[in-house]
């Protein structure tokens, strides 16, 4: 990351309006969220409304998650980050005339921060695919390291610039601020061009295509076991960041200054380690980096009900922050490497919905701990979870995925059959012959099981590879899409990765007449 290639996309215009916006509408949420979980401290001082600020910024993105995903995959993206930014600055607004006039209360304050929330739940998606969509050709990795960094250098700079706005001025004032922050976000996108138009088929509706992207999770093993391991983290390590508020009032007798202190110290770490990321890929296996992270982070945690010295406290929040980063940049490349264009907010979505609803559950869970164990008991035992769900998540490793494993396959639409067919007729059974010979069967048939991930992934259902009794040497593959649109559909999201693996299998079909036969089932 710290090569000049590293930073090449910002060099396009575009996409530098486009990640400067992404800065500061994370340095407007950011600072919302730390005035809010200040200001709470003040106006009902419990350790559970205090955690419940992070739950009713964190719920949305976990109840709106996916409908945001696929939102983002079906519309306009620069229309909808232009339309959530206008409701998050009349939220803004709203909040601050009570805040202003002295009469905002605990549960309108959260009741605020849950409206800023669902903003930015709706828009989330649409940030990072918009993000990929606007990256200079050859540039998305780069891109996808860049869009990582951003909410970071909002992590340092928000808590630094929250607590110094709120020990001069006041929480109300720093509202005022995030107003501008939004203001300025809508001045950046409006800088940008409309999306370009993708794909030449008609546009899929709602709620197939909310399944479309569950199914597409489902039917990939590398993004199953990296959400299964952001679910464990994000929900076990979010008792640092939904109780930190209270060890720097409680434990630390510290102001709101002292609170952005300490949120900077984890967003630089965070920062310094998205920084290094990159390099540190090529030398060590991900499942290292992830394991070091977990095991760092835990032993922060717990060291956070422990120790009671600020300078101590603040190195150490730099490693933590380091250490959160390292986990979760490296699950979210994973994730980002291995998903198709096509399906790419959808996806950034359920990553976004587990991290989130991991947040939100944790900062419920471990706002009622702290209740009952007090907050030192609720840390060192947050501290055992994370280092225990790290040392579980051993057995499943990970890998980066390359760009042909989300870039479009080349190529147009399938050849169309001798007679026409409707858009809309189906169900579509599709059978594809090959000679196997017996030296080969074992290569075939792990083609054919991956052959099968990437039909059902892209479409089809009930997906058979029948041997036939009289030429033990020839298999059919079977598979159904549930209609002729969805068969051309299930061919325009194939990546190069699935291209090779096709190309590959179709080695088999040497014999003539073997061509791909369709069959409609009428209904």
């Amino acid at each position: 990351m710290s090569s000049p290639s590293a930073w090449a996309p910002l060099r396009h215009p575009p996409f530098r309006a486009l990640w400067l916006a992404t800065v500061m509408a994370n340095l407007a949420v950011w600072m919302q969220n730390i005035g809010a979980a200040w200001m709470m401290t003040e106006l009902a001082g419990s350790p559970l409304m205090v955690a419940l600020v992070q739950t009713a910024m964190a719920l949305p993105a976990f109840l709106l998650g996916l409908p945001s995903g696929v939102i983002a995959d079906l519309m306009d993206k620069r229309r909808l980050l232009l339309a959530t930014q206008w409701l998050a600055l009349f939220a803004m607004l709203l909040l601050c005339i009570p805040a202003l006039t002295g009469r905002l209360g605990p549960w309108s304050l959260l009741l605020y921060t849950f409206a800023l929330g669902t903003t930015s739940a709706l828009s989330m998606s649409a940030w990072l695919a918009c993000t990929i969509d606007r990256a200079p050709e050859g540039q998305v990795a780069a891109a996808i390291a860049l869009g990582t960094v951003s909410p970071n250098i909002a992590r340092v700079v928000g808590p630094a610039l929250a607590g110094a706005l709120i020990a001069k001025a006041g929480a109300p004032m720093l509202f005022v601020v995030v107003c501008g922050s939004f203001a300025a976000v809508l001045a950046l996108l409006g800088r940008l061009h409309a999306d370009p138009r993708r794909g030449g088929l008609p546009t899929e509706r709602f709620l197939p295509a909310i399944f479309s992207g569950l199914r597409y999770v489902r039917h990939s093993c590398a993004l199953r076991r990296a959400l299964a391991k952001v679910t464990v983290f994000s929900t076990a390590g979010s008792a640092l960041w939904a109780l930190l508020p209270l060890i720097a009032r409680e434990r630390l007798q510290l102001g709101a200054d002292g609170y952005g202190v300490l949120l900077g110290c984890l967003g630089s770490g965070a920062v310094i380690s998205a920084l290094t990321l990159p390099g540190l890929y090529k030398r060590h296996p991900l499942q290292r980096l992830i394991l070091g992270g977990g095991l760092m982070f835990a032993l922060v945690t717990l060291l956070s009900g422990v120790l009671s010295n600020l300078p101590a406290l603040c190195l150490l929040y730099v490693f933590g922050g380091m250490a959160w980063m390292a986990v979760n940049t490296t699950l979210t490349t994973v994730i980002q490497t291995s998903t198709a264009m096509w399906v790419k907010a959808r996806v950034g979505s359920i990553y976004l919905m587990v991290v989130m609803g991991g947040m939100a559950l944790g900062g419920v869970l471990w706002g009622l701990l702290a209740a009952r164990l007090g907050v030192v008991g609720t840390l060192i035992l947050a501290g055992i979870v994370i280092a225990t769900g790290s040392m579980l998540s051993l057995r499943h490793p990970l890998k980066l995925g390359q760009e042909s494993d989300f870039g479009q396959r080349p190529g147009g639409l399938p050849t169309l059959l001798p007679t026409t067919v409707e858009s809309n007729c189906g169900p579509v059974c599709v059978e594809i012959s090959y000679i196997v010979l017996p030296e080969l069967r074992e290569d075939f048939l792990g083609l054919a099981r991956a052959i099968e991930n990437v039909r059902r992934r892209n479409g089809a259902s009930d997906w058979r590879l029948l041997r036939h009794l009289a030429c033990p040497e020839r298999y059919t593959e079977r598979f159904v899409v549930a209609s002729w649109m969805d068969y051309l559909r299930q061919h325009e999201r194939s990546t190069h990765a699935d291209a090779i693996l096709e190309t590959r299998l179709a080695a088999f079909n040497t014999t003539s007449g073997m061509l791909p036969s369709f069959y409609v089932i009428e209904r």
